[in-house]
């Protein structure tokens, strides 16, 4: 991510607000407050999907048709502004075991976790095997609180490997130099 905070300086934003975490309501209505308040940042939404994301797809459509959310884009948005993780944020953390191990040290064990088809797993699988791969860790069993700790170690790289997490790079970078929507 600091790739892309650079980026955003060296092309004339102030910064680089990727509104994330906080509860999704709390999140949202960050996402649109924050145009008004720092017109000179850059400001994107980061968040789960919690459902399936299928390719073709708008994303405000994704959190436009969840009834739990029923977002509606701002006026000033376009695409460009909201990334998904799909299905949540684990999904993310899935791709870098290494960052995991490093995280929970003595008696993680990495073979519950899946390495494949990440993004079309059942949020429930993907929490089962966190639960299981940290179970006799030297941190207890994960705890969705822990991702945004976890986060922050996961290698850029990895997560680009995901259609969500490569969309993330390839379009905010495209979107920071300011070049036309694809």
């Amino acid at each position: 991510m600091n790739d892309l905070h650079l980026l955003a300086r060296d092309n004339g934003y102030h910064s680089l607000e990727i509104v994330r975490g906080k509860g999704r309501a709390n999140t949202f209505r960050g996402f649109t407050n924050h145009q008004a308040q720092h017109p000179n940042d850059l400001c994107v939404l980061l968040v789960d999907a919690e459902t399936e994301a299928p390719e073709g797809i708008r994303v405000w459509d994704v959190v436009a048709r969840r009834a739990q959310d029923s977002w509606q884009r701002p006026n000033w948005a376009t695409e460009r502004h909201l990334y998904l993780m799909a299905h949540f944020v684990e999904t993310w953390l899935l791709t870098d075991q290494d960052a995991l191990q490093e995280y929970f040290r003595r008696g993680f064990n990495s073979r519950p976790l899946p390495t494949t088809n990440l993004e079309s797993r059942p949020k429930n699988e993907i929490e089962n095997a966190l639960t299981a791969a940290t179970r006799n860790s030297s941190r207890g069993e994960y705890r969705h609180g822990q991702a945004h700790e976890i986060i922050g170690m996961i290698r850029t790289e990895r997560v680009r490997t995901l259609r969500h997490g490569r969309r993330l790079f390839e379009v905010l970078s495209s979107f920071i130099r300011d070049e036309s929507e694809r």
